[in-house]
């Protein structure tokens, strides 16, 4: 069985964020997809990340998250990812 580059692309894009939390000492948390469309072809997902009870979702189409992949190198995606760890950070303050 072989993943597909969406997805590599969801796990690269949870790890980042999960590295983003942790820098800014979010430590326990959660980070997960929600797929929206049929496989194998889905049109995107939804990420959303948890803290201390406190959930920020966000939509990233389904060629912003293959595009990522290999590594998170598109800046809109990062500005997501940046954006929903903000609004983390603001909720558990």
């Amino acid at each position: 069985m072989t993943i597909s580059e969406f997805e590599f692309g969801k796990t690269r894009i949870m790890a980042e964020a999960r590295a983003a939390l942790r820098r800014i000492g979010v430590e326990y948390h959660c980070v997960m997809f929600d797929v929206h469309g049929s496989q194998p072809l889905p049109q995107g997902a939804t990420l959303t990340v948890t803290a201390e009870g406190n959930s920020i979702s966000g939509w990233f189409p389904a060629d912003e998250i293959e595009d990522s992949r290999d590594r998170v190198t598109r800046a809109d995606v990062r500005q997501k990812i940046a954006g929903l760890v903000a609004g983390v950070k603001t909720a558990v303050a």
